[in-house]
Formats: structure tokens, C-alpha cells, sequence
């Protein structure tokens, strides 16, 4: 075979080999979404992963918990996610919302979802040892109370109130600051959620405060004890969903938004203790495929 047409040759195979690789590239793309979801949604989304796969066989879920804020910051640095469902519309307003992704002229968010809501509980060890009954017996001495203390963690912030609206409720308000400063604040080792929950599980803590969505998620270690409306924060703690700018497979993360719409998945949210948003509310172009 003469050189000009081994080189040809050898030229068309490089091109089949390269179009057989982005084939496959894009076949293991399609069908994947890669949700960011706050820590607080952790059991819920296990649940409604698996309800969603399994009405939808070829697309798989790959779920990332984490603390809202700091997988906003993922996003804006250009981490693939094709959903986020943060524990706060507010993050998606003030970290995502029409700013652009590094590197891009693509906005991080354009429009959101809100799809659910939730609470401040206090749990205990199973069998509830101590008879905590009110937010006021965290202050008894032998209990070892524990919260949350991640400074980018809206349930740090959460808790407090929650502390500070039901001692008051109880007519004891004094005892908002002791129990507060009961937990060490050590900036270099915040507890987070999940933290909290094991260290009550395996009885390191007494008490904790938590959302009630974790705590149904360890209801068989742990007992939960909830509060009324007026001090358990439920007015104020909303969960949204969005697929952001760094989505690489927005069509089936649209559907899974719009998933989180339906009447299957608000009966597995009110299951694992997060009440839906009826009617769910919106912000931004959300898009055709995604309303209800």
C-alpha cells in the first residue's frame, strides 16, 4: 500500500476512534443526573431517588449531601450538578441567582422551585433516658446538649431562634444562653447535622436540635420530641429545586424537578418529614417542562 494512503487510512481510523469515544462519552452522560442536596433532604431524596428511578429504568440519581451554601459554591465554580435543592430559597437569591458560573457566561440560576418545608425538633436517645420533655430540661445538669455550629449552615442560625422562641414560650428565656453556650463553638471543628444525629445515636450527646427530616431518617435510634408552629421555625424553612447552569443533563433533571412536584413524591416528602409546598411556588422562567 503506497504512504499517501496509509497516512489516509490511519487518518479515517483516528476519526472513527475519536467519534466511537465521544459516543460513549455521551452515552455515559445521558440518563445521569447528579443532584446537590442540603443535609436536611438527605432521607427524604434517598427515598425519592429510588421512586423516580424507578419509574424512569434508564436514568440513574447520584446523590450529594452537603450544607447548602458551600454546594452553592461548587456551583459557582463550575462543578457539574444538574439539581440543587438547597434548605433555603435565599441561597439560591443571594449566592446563585443571575451570577455567572467561573470561567462562563452562563448564569448559575435563572429560576427555582419551592417544593417543601420543615422543622426544629429535639431528639434523644432512644427510650428518651433523661424525660427531656421541653427545650427548657436541655439546661438540667447531666445532659450533654449538643447542636449545630457550622458558621455556613442555615440550621446553626435556626437553632438558635428555636432555643430562643421556645424557652421564651416556656417562660423561661433566661435559659436561651445557657443552653446555646452548652455546645463549644470551635470554628476549626463545626458540627453539622449529620454530626449531631450520630453523636446523639451512639449517646456521645444527651439532646440535640435538628431538622425533624433528619431525625424521621434515625427514628428507629433515636426519639424525637416536636414543638408547636409558633416556635419550631416551619414558617421560615423551605426547600427549593433548580437545575443550575453547570447541568449537563437538563432534560432528565428537569424531570426530576418536576418529580418533586407530583403527588407520589409529596406523599414520600410528608413521609420522611417534609411537608409539601401546595401549590409549590416559583420564581423565575422556570421552565415549560418543569410546571405542574
Amino acid at each position: 500500500m503506497k504512504g499517501g494512503n496509509v497516512r489516509r487510512l490511519r487518518a479515517a481510523l483516528a476519526i472513527c476512534v475519536a467519534a466511537v469515544g465521544v459516543l460513549l462519552a455521551t452515552s455515559s452522560m445521558a440518563g445521569v443526573v447528579e443532584v446537590f442536596h442540603a443535609d436536611s433532604l438527605a432521607g427524604p431524596m434517598r427515598e425519592l431517588k429510588k421512586a423516580f428511578e424507578e419509574k424512569n429504568k434508564d436514568v440513574t440519581i447520584n446523590l450529594t449531601s452537603g450544607v447548602s451554601k458551600q454546594l452553592a459554591e461548587r456551583i459557582l465554580k463550575g462543578d457539574t450538578c444538574d439539581v440543587f435543592a438547597p434548605s433555603s430559597p435565599a441561597v439560591v437569591d443571594d449566592d446563585l441567582m443571575n451570577k455567572k458560573i467561573a470561567g462562563s457566561d452562563r448564569d448559575a440560576a435563572s429560576w427555582y422551585v419551592v417544593f417543601s418545608g420543615n422543622e426544629m425538633v429535639i431528639i434523644t436517645g432512644k427510650g428518651n433516658p433523661l424525660a427531656i420533655r421541653n427545650v427548657s430540661d436541655l439546661a438540667k445538669p447531666g445532659v450533654k446538649f449538643l447542636r449545630i455550629t457550622a458558621a455556613k449552615d442555615l440550621a446553626t442560625g435556626r437553632t438558635i431562634d428555636f432555643l430562643k422562641r421556645a424557652t421564651a414560650l416556656e417562660g423561661k428565656p433566661e435559659l436561651a444562653q445557657k443552653i446555646i453556650d452548652a455546645t463549644d463553638d470551635d470554628p476549626s471543628r463545626p458540627t453539622s447535622v449529620p454530626e449531631t444525629v450520630r453523636a446523639v445515636r451512639e449517646g456521645t450527646a444527651s439532646a440535640g436540635v435538628v431538622y425533624y427530616s433528619a431525625a424521621v431518617a434515625a427514628r428507629n435510634d433515636v426519639e424525637i420530641i416536636r414543638f408547636p408552629a409558633s416556635v419550631n421555625m416551619s414558617e421560615s424553612i423551605r426547600n427549593a429545586a433548580l437545575v443550575p447552569g453547570t447541568a449537563k443533563n437538563p432534560k432528565d433533571a428537569n424531570s426530576f424537578v418536576r418529580f418533586l412536584l407530583t403527588a407520589d413524591a409529596q406523599a414520600i416528602l410528608t413521609a420522611t418529614g417534609q411537608p409539601p409546598a401546595v401549590p409549590a411556588i416559583r420564581k423565575g422562567d422556570v421552565p415549560a417542562d418543569v410546571v405542574e
